[in-house]
Parts: structure tokens; C-alpha cells; sequence
């Protein structure tokens, strides 16, 4: 069981980011990658691939075969020729055919991209989607979770020396579905406007920085909630958190405030504050109190809030 245990954390946490990192980029880039062969007009450069050579099937661009390939490029205004080489939209098909161009950017070769708008409308519904996958197949692997899991202890006789655990855990485990839909907020602003930062576009500068300080502050936010967030063991034997664990008799007073604050107050010492917790786990905690506690506990009046 514990190889099935390791194999869940590695298929949660390292093949499902993976694979949705792999086929995200695969449908953002699908569209991203076809170009305008057709009309001319409107572009201001003209590229035409010589060779091209080819990458995968599984590249940082999704899964699939890239190409990377030698072309010319002949600036319309002022018919100047040179030779690159450009990465993911020259394919061998379109050696010797003309295609649109906008010129460069940040040093690559930056092709006219008609379908690039429908990567991102598929690439949203994808993120969402991928995001509850995620969510189904880790959220199994929380403490409180596990715990839920486990199959009923048996009946025991009072005198059997195996006494079952009786320990009451609590996480703070509040699902905010805001916090998702602000990371995808902040993804979408990289994709976007990432490219365009620091060229010169003060308004694509300052919305590159703000996404990404979405992304790093999101990120920030669950990692904090899962390696420091509120917990608290309740037991017949006392009281246990992150850290520490004081018996019933070290106990003075145990307080539940009105937000869902759990205060502790040692008969030695400083009190300790531990929360906020949800409504829900605020719930199991005064349950549990009043099966367990020996020392003098209270909760306040929540219709006074």
C-alpha cells in the first residue's frame, strides 16, 4: 500500500501538471501555428523556408512533431533579405511557398497568425477542466481526507488492549473557487502579453508584470495554506497542532470566537491563537470539545457576529 500511496503523490503532483502543461501548449499551439499563405497584402514581410528539421513527438511545445526551419525573409518597405531560422509555424509542406509575416520580435522570426485567437478560447474551458482533474486526484491526498477513507474500526471489548483511535483532526480546508479563477486570470495575462513586455509597450509591460505577480501570489497562497495552515488534533489525552501538544492538565481554558478563531490558554504561558477555520471544521471542533475536553472550553454566540 505504501507503493500505491507513492504512486498516487507522483501521479498528482508531477504527471498531471506534466500532461496538462504538454496538452495545453499542444492546442494553444495547434491554432497559434497556422499562418496566412494565401493573402499577402497585408504582410510586411514575406517568408519562404528552405529546409526544416524535425523535434519530438513530445517537445516544450506540446506533443507532436515540431520543426525547426531555415527561411528568408524579404522586407516589402524595404526589400532587404535575410536568413533565420524559425521555430513551430514552418512546416516541410511550406518550403518554397510564401508566407505572411509581422517583422520580429524580441530577435524571432513572428509570422501572421490568424487562428491564434481560438487557442485561447479552447485553451480557458481546458484550464478549467484540467484544474478540477487535478483538484479530484489530490484533494484524496490530505490528511483529513485519508482519514474519512479508512474503513470503520471494529467493535472492541473495553478490555482489549488494542484501544481504537478516538483523535478528532481538523485541517482548515476551505475551497476558495476565487483563488482558481484569479491564477487563470493571471496565466491568461502571461500567454497574452508576456511576449510584448519590456519592448517598448508600457501598457503590455504593465499588464505582464501584474499577471505574473497573480500567478506567483496564487501560488504562494496555496503552498502557505498547505505546509502552515490551521490545524488542531483533539484527543482524550489533550490538545495537538503544528509543533506542539499539551495534555487536558496543562490546559486552563480552551476559547471558539465568533471567527472561527480556536484560543488556547496553557496554565503556563501565553495563550496561542490557531485558525480561522471554516464554518464546517469550526463545527467538528466544538463536537469534539464537548466530547473530549477537560478543561473549561467555550464558544461564542455566532447570531451576534
Amino acid at each position: 500500500m505504501k507503493a500505491v500511496r507513492i504512486l498516487h503523490r507522483i501521479f498528482a503532483f508531477l504527471v498531471i501538471p506534466v500532461l496538462g502543461y504538454l496538452l495545453g501548449a499542444t492546442i494553444f499551439n495547434y491554432f497559434s501555428d497556422k499562418v496566412e499563405t494565401e493573402d499577402l497584402s497585408g504582410a510586411s514581410h514575406i517568408i519562404v523556408a528552405t529546409s526544416c528539421d524535425r523535434h519530438g513527438p513530445v517537445t516544450l511545445r506540446g506533443f507532436g512533431w515540431a520543426y525547426e526551419c531555415r527561411a528568408t525573409v524579404t522586407n516589402k518597405a524595404n526589400g532587404n533579405v535575410v536568413t533565420t531560422t524559425a521555430r513551430g509555424f514552418l512546416r516541410p509542406e511550406l518550403i518554397g511557398r510564401q508566407v505572411a509575416g509581422d517583422g520580429f520580435n524580441r530577435g524571432d522570426l513572428q509570422p501572421v497568425r490568424p487562428y491564434a485567437g481560438w487557442g485561447m478560447v479552447l485553451l480557458l474551458p481546458f484550464g478549467i477542466l484540467w484544474f478540477y482533474v487535478y483538484i479530484a486526484v489530490a484533494w484524496r491526498l490530505l490528511p483529513e481526507q485519508r482519514k474519512s477513507r479508512r474503513k470503520p474500526v471494529r467493535y472492541q471489548r473495553p478490555d482489549s488492549a488494542a484501544e481504537p483511535d478516538r483523535t478528532v483532526r481538523v485541517f482548515a480546508g476551505r475551497r476558495r473557487v476565487w483563488l482558481f479563477f484569479v491564477f487563470l486570470l493571471g496565466c491568461v495575462g502571461v500567454f497574452v502579453y508576456n511576449s510584448s513586455a519590456f519592448q517598448g509597450d508600457a501598457v503590455a509591460t504593465g499588464v505582464a508584470v501584474g499577471a505574473w505577480a497573480l500567478v506567483v501570489l496564487v501560488i504562494a497562497a496555496v503552498a502557505w495554506r498547505l505546509v502552515r495552515g490551521p490545524m488542531i488534533a483533539i484527543s482524550p489525552d489533550g490538545l495537538e497542532w503544528r509543533g506542539a501538544q499539551l495534555s487536558w492538565a496543562e490546559i486552563q481554558e480552551v476559547r471558539l470566537t465568533r471567527r472561527q478563531v480556536l484560543i488556547i490558554q496553557p496554565r503556563n504561558g501565553d495563550a496561542v491563537r490557531i485558525g480561522r477555520f471554516g464554518t464546517e471544521q469550526a463545527t467538528r471542533i466544538h463536537v469534539a470539545m464537548g466530547q473530549f475536553s477537560q478543561a473549561t472550553y467555550a464558544r461564542e454566540d455566532i447570531s451576534s457576529a
